[in-house]
């Protein structure tokens, strides 16, 4: 769970640190078109030089020398920018799938921003101590190739690349946010059901799915429940299986089977002169082997010729 939660810091510093790799690049042009614009740099902080001293010189002719310096510099800084935005919304989108919900965007964005922000930053900084040049207007009015105005140029340049930042912030956030909501995120994991089905399986089937309804749970309302029959003689009254209803075997008083017809027993007859039949003479046993043996059968008597 707290992996979760700490998702758009995890994945905005991982993506801040491949953007602050684009940042140190922006450093790196922004001093090499300053030292390949050294000559010109040199002409018109001489210029300036001259014009303080109560001189009077044109600086516009040394100007358009400094152009394509200032353009490879601040262009630099903007595609820098651009980049970071679109790491932005990468890190929003990789957050809002570890979360598994859109959410978490802006947070991601803003600490790609911080990061890359902060190595860019850093970067200017000790690129500027070095070398003692940058290619942007602190560079032009300061930026001498010494320490004499190493302060003033360090303040200038870093008020510049402070307020671009800010200026970045906002689209960073609203990258972040826009590519956690077009972000390909699957369903959160909810308590599984109790077939342990996936969590986007349907609870319930729709209505209409099946042609009969499903059997509700025992005992179902409506319909009584199995009666429970007192134990027969010679049988103890504990039930096999407690909560379960015991079935015990046929007895008359068993509902829904007619009671068995009595015995009948042979009467004495009520005339004492009539004689009680005889039983029948019970068979030996076994059997003699006489009684395994075919009888002949006897045949048949002819009837009397005509005279």
């Amino acid at each position: 769970m707290s992996e979760q939660r700490d998702a758009p810091r995890v994945y905005g510093v991982r993506v801040g640190l491949v953007s602050g790799l684009f940042s140190i690049a922006q450093v790196l042009l922004s001093v090499a078109a300053a030292h390949g614009s050294e000559a010109a740099l040199r002409a018109i902080q001489h210029m300036f030089t001259i014009l303080t001293s109560g001189g009077l010189v044109d600086p516009t002719t040394v100007a358009p020398a400094l152009i394509p310096m200032l353009l490879t510099t601040y262009l630099a800084m903007l595609l820098a920018g651009v980049v970071t935005v679109w790491f932005a919304g990468r890190a929003g989108r990789l957050a809002a799938i570890a979360q598994g919900r859109h959410a978490g965007g802006a947070s991601a964005g803003m600490w790609v921003w911080l990061t890359g922000t902060c190595i860019w930053l850093l970067a200017s900084i000790i690129a500027t101590v070095i070398t003692n040049s940058d290619g942007t207007i602190s560079g032009v009015f300061v930026g001498t190739f010494s320490s004499a105005f190493l302060p003033q140029q360090l303040i200038f340049l870093l008020l510049q690349e402070i307020v671009a930042a800010l200026v970045c912030l906002g689209f960073c956030a609203a990258a972040g946010a826009q590519g956690a909501r077009n972000a390909p995120v699957s369903p959160p994991n909810a308590a599984l059901t109790p077939l342990h089905a996936p969590a986007w399986y349907p609870q319930q089937p729709p209505q209409g799915a099946y042609p009969y309804a499903p059997y509700g749970p025992y005992p179902t309302p409506g319909y009584p429940a199995y009666p429970v029959y007192p134990p027969q003689p010679g049988q103890s009254g504990q039930q096999p299986y407690p909560g379960y209803p015991a079935y015990p075997a046929y007895h008359p008083g068993y509902p829904g089977y007619p009671p068995a017809p009595p015995t009948q027993t042979p009467q004495a007859p009520s005339n004492p002169h009539v004689a009680a039949p005889q039983a029948a003479a019970s068979m030996p046993y076994p059997p003699p082997p006489s009684f395994y043996v075919p009888q002949q059968a006897e045949p048949p008597i002819a009837p009397p010729a005509a005279q």
